[in-house]
């Protein structure tokens, strides 16, 4: 009775610091899209696909495909990402059961 409520409890904590570290990578790759997004050769609405490109690299594709993106043109000067994640689980069944991650980067847009 004891060693499952032990089990019970490893994959609690390991579910958690598996959020927390999905959270990092998302605040990193939302970052990462708002710098190439603020540059002056990009494109509008190029942000998602590059959030989505980072993210393909560090998480498994199947929780990397729920990443959202929406620029928003912020003040001008300003430009802001906000992206939304659903939580990855240790196996694909428990995805989704923590709570979504949703971030927002800034950068500076960069005029020609």
């Amino acid at each position: 009775m004891v060693v499952v409520l032990l089990v019970v409890l490893f994959l609690a904590l390991v579910s958690v610091g598996l959020w927390a570290y999905s959270r990092i990578l998302l605040t990193s790759a939302a970052a990462q899209a708002a710098r190439y997004a603020a540059n002056a050769d990009v494109p509008d609405g190029a942000a998602t696909a590059r959030a989505q490109e980072i993210m393909a690299h560090s998480l498994a594709s199947g929780t990397a495909g729920t990443v959202r993106c929406s620029p928003e043109p912020g003040t001008g000067v300003l430009i802001e990402v906000h992206c939304t994640m659903q939580a990855p689980g240790l196996v694909p069944l428990l995805n989704g059961v923590m709570p979504a991650i949703t971030v927002t980067a800034h950068a500076l847009r960069e005029r020609p």
